[in-house]
């Protein structure tokens, strides 16, 4: 799956090229060559946007002269939600988060607040600075969790973190930013989306 990056120089830039139509696609100018019904994996930026987001695709055709559009996959409607929401001012996200790359996921896991009870989920858009929680009933922003991640390989990763946001309605759930991540888990987490990055496997699933 090819990687095609989609910088966008503002938010209302980012919204012009976005069409709601037949679960929402983007229409924009690239220098990438690519067939109709390709998929693809697009990186998008705009200002104000915590982290690059990656998102999988489909090339639904030619949008313009030196233009492509793009229609997001089902699987990843979080994310574009996300975007949305912060493009359009509905999400707010801390400025000061690091720019570390989104990949899409679907990982299982458990979420509990510190020291309660464990409940079953599954990760989504994951990065090495957080992820999104789908949570039925997520936990107020500002609130400590404890996470129990299950990685491709099997493996158990156990992370703390803080929600930084919530989504209501439609796949709710939480984003959290991961706690101080310079130990083991952070190194196997960072290893596991390096190996993904590399490797072209972008679709973390466990």
């Amino acid at each position: 799956m090819r990687l095609v990056t989609l910088a966008f120089a503002t938010k209302e830039e980012f919204l012009a090229a976005y069409h709601p139509a037949d679960g929402g696609s983007l229409s924009t100018r690239t220098r990438t060559d690519a067939t109709v019904g390709e998929q693809v994996l697009i990186e998008i930026s705009f200002p104000g946007l915590p982290n690059r987001a990656l998102v999988r695709a489909e090339v639904m055709g030619i949008a313009f002269e030196h233009g492509l559009r793009f229609g997001f996959a089902p699987a990843d409607v979080t994310t574009r939600d996300f975007l949305l929401g912060v493009a359009r001012g509905e999400v707010t996200v801390e400025a000061t988060h690091r720019d570390h790359a989104r990949f899409p996921a679907a990982l299982q896991a458990t979420w509990a607040i510190r020291g309660g009870v464990a409940r079953p989920t599954m990760l989504e858009d994951v990065s090495a600075g957080g992820a999104f929680v789908r949570a039925e009933d997520p936990p107020n922003v500002a609130t400590e969790v404890e996470l129990a991640i299950t990685t491709p390989g099997g493996a158990n990763l156990s992370a703390t973190g803080t929600v930084a946001w919530l989504r209501q309605g439609k796949n709710p759930g939480f984003g959290v930013e991961f706690h101080d991540m310079a130990g083991e888990t952070g190194r196997n987490l960072r290893a596991m989306l390096r190996h993904a990055s590399e490797s072209a496997n972008v679709e973390l699933e466990s």
